[in-house]
Formats: C-alpha cells, sequence, structure tokens
C-alpha cells in the first residue's frame, strides 16, 4: 500500500497551463456511438469552437460564456470537452441542468458516460457511484485513498 506522502504528491500538483482545446485535443476520443468521425478530437474540425471553450479555461479573466448557435454545431462536445479537462485537470463540482429527468438520465447515459469510457485520463479516474432521480454522480478514485 503507498504511503501518504506518495499519494499526496501524485495528486497535489501545480495547476496546468492548458486550455479546454488543448485538452480535447490531447485526451478526448469521439465513441463511433456518438460520432461520425470516431477516434482523437480535432479542434481543428470545429475552429469555431476553438475560442468558446478557451474562454472556459482556468486561465481565462472571463466571467461569463455564452454561446448562440444553431443545432448541431458542437455545443455539446465543447461542454463535454469542458467536463472532462475539469474531471482530469481541475477537479471541483459542477452542476449540469437538462430540462427534464428522463433528459438528465439520458444524457448522462449517453454522452457523460461515453465522454469518461472513451477518454483513457478519465477513465483511469473515475468510477460510477449511483445515482438518483435526476443526478448522476462521480467520484474520482483518488477520493478513496485512506491514510
Amino acid at each position: 500500500m503507498p504511503s501518504c506522502s506518495s499519494v499526496f504528491s501524485d495528486y497535489i500538483q501545480p495547476e496546468q497551463d492548458i486550455t479546454i482545446s488543448e485538452w480535447a485535443d490531447a485526451n478526448r476520443y469521439l465513441s463511433s456511438k456518438s460520432s461520425a468521425e470516431p477516434g482523437r478530437w480535432r479542434t481543428d474540425r470545429t475552429p469555431y469552437l476553438r475560442e468558446i471553450m478557451d474562454e472556459l479555461s482556468p486561465r481565462s479573466n472571463t466571467q461569463r460564456v455564452v454561446f448562440m448557435a444553431g443545432a448541431q454545431v458542437g455545443k455539446t462536445e465543447a461542454g463535454n470537452n469542458w467536463l472532462g479537462a475539469i474531471i482530469d485537470l481541475f477537479p471541483g463540482p459542477v452542476l449540469a441542468i437538462q430540462p427534464t429527468v428522463d433528459i438528465a438520465m439520458r444524457f448522462s447515459k449517453q454522452r457523460i458516460a461515453t465522454l469518461i469510457e472513451e477518454s483513457p485520463r478519465l477513465r483511469d479516474k473515475v468510477r460510477p457511484h449511483g445515482h438518483g432521480i435526476a443526478v448522476i454522480r462521480y467520484s474520482a478514485k483518488s477520493s478513496l485513498v485512506e491514510c
């Protein structure tokens, strides 16, 4: 069993200076179940999302991001990239609200679970924790360490 100091040194690191689009390009994989172009995410394929994702990055001074766009242009995937980076590099609470309980459950199962399953860095850090009526919770494996 690893010592407390080795566990803490693995997880207490300075925040990485990386944008959401850089994280997505390096770590995000699209599933053949949910994408016409499965495989590694490429922001160059949707360059109009780069600035939006980067303004969601911790190093940005932006306080509010408003994204008005047509249907099927990548809004959900940009949000999933943001969520993936939060899980991987900037752990903290996230609240995602959907219009109905059924949509929330479907979104969690089809989008968030797939995001985690298809991205090795996320799959290695997160495990399903359980669910309530409209809430799907995931807990970081690192929080399960006892010293």
